[in-house]
């Protein structure tokens, strides 16, 4: 079947035939289930095993091979403070429940419409996040200042932002920020950037844009650059997110 990626403000869903993943990491949490079968599931340090579901924390580099079967998987960027208290408080992750299964497998056989956002997939991933992870939100910032800098951020995150000129925004020192920053993202400036352009690169692939033409609109050097770089970090090529792949 044709890769399905829907992809919401915090929340993503995939359905697809699944290969090989390659090893990678990110800063979303991540949950996969296989629809059909079962998939080998490796992350760093361990041994591979065979399995039907998998949970990943943010950055825990992780290896998928499908193998052919029918895999979902649902990304929650929630960032790293609140996925810290939640986990001190005891939380798991948790298997999706039978009527989430039936409702991927609807969700698998619909015909594709890339020109609008899908209200029941979009529905269906917030239902899902809060029974993979009960009780988890995403928490924003504590100061104020870095506030108004990821604002400013979010609202255009395909401009010439650097570490500086965000320390601006926010009246702190470059040093100052950048310690504050990497304490609410979980990452340094430089690849939150680089993380937001992929995900502005994958809505416009989801579009039906080209690889070359998203790469150079989302401000990677060429389409070359935007596959290493996906690779790395998602653990597919770009193109497979492309419409009727």
């Amino acid at each position: 079947m044709p890769a399905r990626l829907h992809f919401f403000r915090e929340r993503a869903l995939a359905i697809t035939r699944s290969a090989d993943s390659g090893w990678h990491a990110h800063r979303a949490l991540q949950v996969t289930v296989a629809l059909d079968g079962g998939f080998l599931c490796e992350r760093e340090g361990e041994p591979a095993a065979r399995v039907c579901f998998a949970a990943f924390a943010p950055m825990q580099r992780h290896r998928i091979r499908g193998e052919g079967a029918l895999i979902a998987y649902l990304f929650f960027d929630v960032g790293p403070r609140a996925w810290q208290q939640w986990r001190a408080g005891g939380g798991e992750a948790q298997a999706p429940d039978a009527m989430t299964l039936d409702a991927l497998h609807a969700l698998s056989k619909r015909p594709d419409d890339p020109t609008r956002i899908d209200a029941d997939a979009e529905a269906l991933a917030a239902r899902w996040c809060a029974q993979a992870w009960p009780g988890l939100a995403p928490t924003v910032p504590i100061d104020a200042r870095l506030k108004r800098a990821l604002d400013a951020l979010d609202a255009d995150p395909l401009a010439a932002w650097t570490h500086r000129s965000l320390a601006e925004r926010a009246h702190l020192s470059p040093s100052r920020f950048q310690v504050l920053f990497r304490e609410a993202t979980g990452l340094p400036v430089r690849n939150y950037l680089l993380w937001r352009r992929l995900l502005e690169a994958t809505a416009r692939l989801q579009a039906g844009e080209a690889v070359t033409a998203a790469a150079h609109a989302t401000g990677f050097a060429d389409a070359a650059h935007l596959s290493r770089s996906y690779r790395r970090i998602i653990g597919a090529a770009p193109s497979s997110l492309l419409p009727g792949r």
